[in-house]
């Protein structure tokens, strides 16, 4: 079993993957962020949120968890809140 420092070490920007962000404007405007190389690059989507309407809020909780090590987790703090998801995880 690698320890963390070891695995942070053989860490290799070239294998992770692709990753695109929507991200909607109070005015409605959708944009693409994507990276490329070391420069954020935006692109605006053809079509328009209906309505024009901006951000809808997600009032939902965000229990999700990973397990990065069996003794390290990540998640939001709506997680680190619910006991019933602490519990699950043997945190508490």
């Amino acid at each position: 079993m690698q320890s963390l420092a070891q695995e942070i070490r053989s860490f290799s920007r070239a294998r992770l993957r692709q990753q695109r962000t929507r991200v909607t404007t109070l005015s409605g405007r959708r944009l693409i962020e994507t990276w490329r190389g070391a420069c954020l690059q935006l692109e605006e989507e053809a079509e328009a949120a209906p309505g024009g309407g901006g951000f809808v809020p997600d009032l939902s909780a965000d229990l999700q968890v990973g397990v990065v090590k069996p003794w390290l987790l990540l998640g939001s703090q709506d997680a680190a809140q619910d006991m019933e998801t602490m519990r699950k995880h043997k945190v508490t």
